[in-house]
């Protein structure tokens, strides 16, 4: 096996561990909203959690945490864009179900792809932008009776989170490979947190879990995320943010399951439709670029 291949084998499996610990993080937080946490308590904890978790390790590991010089602009901006994907994932769970907020979060491989061809940074072939066009056909089925049966503001969202994660991939790929993701991600952590700590300045008091459940469900989602969003980072170094975020597509399978046996959660046929049609046109993209890479 090549060098570049097992590059590739670890970044792939990276990604897939990612979407993994990422959706549970997703499962649990309903855990905290149903003991009647609120969306900013549940995000800034995870955020602190995270900054914790990784500090010590980084700690135990003699790492040096200073930030490279010239960095300190793209990491604080890459900080907002984390206080938005998380902000935007978890806050539309609260408004509607787990599965469809994954579902219209999971979008983000599609949005890649058509920023890597606005900005040609990535070629994008013929084939590639007909998946890129049947996934928002699919997209756009599912949103069309997710808007007369849910709460739209769940739904906005998701797809702003989905947003800001496809911008900060790019970002990741350009201004962060080769470095340390679990330092790039305490970095980012850090004015992901200082962003969440102003808003709760400005918006007002947070609530809190008031039963066991929902501390539990609170910690396990930056349980989950602390270990999931390095590995993601780590995967877009080794195999770019188009393959990392396909890979992914665990993730809302994960989450849909799981949402399904804890919370009894289940999808509108016309929702699965068009989700089925998303990740359709994901896994073909991700299929059809291991077989040019062979």
């Amino acid at each position: 096996m090549t060098k570049q291949n097992s590059g590739d084998l670890q970044g792939l499996a990276s990604a897939l561990v990612a979407g993994i610990l990422l959706a549970s993080a997703a499962v649990v937080s309903r855990y905290a909203y149903d003991a009647g946490s609120a969306a900013i308590s549940i995000v800034t904890s995870r955020t602190l959690l995270i900054v914790v978790f990784l500090g010590l390790a980084l700690r135990i590991k003699n790492i040096n945490c200073t930030i490279p010089r010239g960095s300190l602009g793209m990491i604080a901006l890459n900080g907002v864009l984390f206080a938005v994907m998380s902000g935007g994932y978890i806050g539309a769970i609260k408004f509607i179900p787990v599965g469809l907020a994954t579902l219209v979060f999971f979008t983000f491989p599609i949005l890649v792809t058509i920023l890597l061809m606005l900005l040609r940074l990535e070629r994008v072939t013929l084939f590639r932008l007909s998946l890129t066009l049947l996934g928002f056909f699919g997209l756009s089925i599912m949103l069309g009776a997710t808007f007369e049966n849910v709460d739209s503001r769940g739904v906005w969202l998701a797809f702003l989170a989905s947003l800001a994660t496809a911008v900060n991939a790019l970002l990741i790929r350009r201004f962060f490979e080769g470095q340390n993701p679990f330092l790039v991600t305490f970095h980012i952590s850090i004015f992901s947190l200082l962003t969440l700590l102003a808003v709760i300045l400005v918006t007002g008091k947070p609530a809190f879990p008031n039963a066991l459940s929902g501390w539990l469900g609170l910690f396990g989602v930056g349980f989950f995320q602390t270990f999931g969003t390095p590995l993601y980072l780590y995967a877009i170094t080794k195999i770019g943010p188009l393959k990392a975020s396909m890979a992914t597509n665990i993730q809302p399978v994960v989450a849909i399951i799981a949402a399904w046996i804890l919370f009894n959660e289940t999808l509108a046929p016309i929702q699965a439709l068009g989700g089925a049609i998303v990740l359709t046109a994901i896994v073909v993209m991700q299929i059809n670029d291991y077989l040019k890479q062979k």
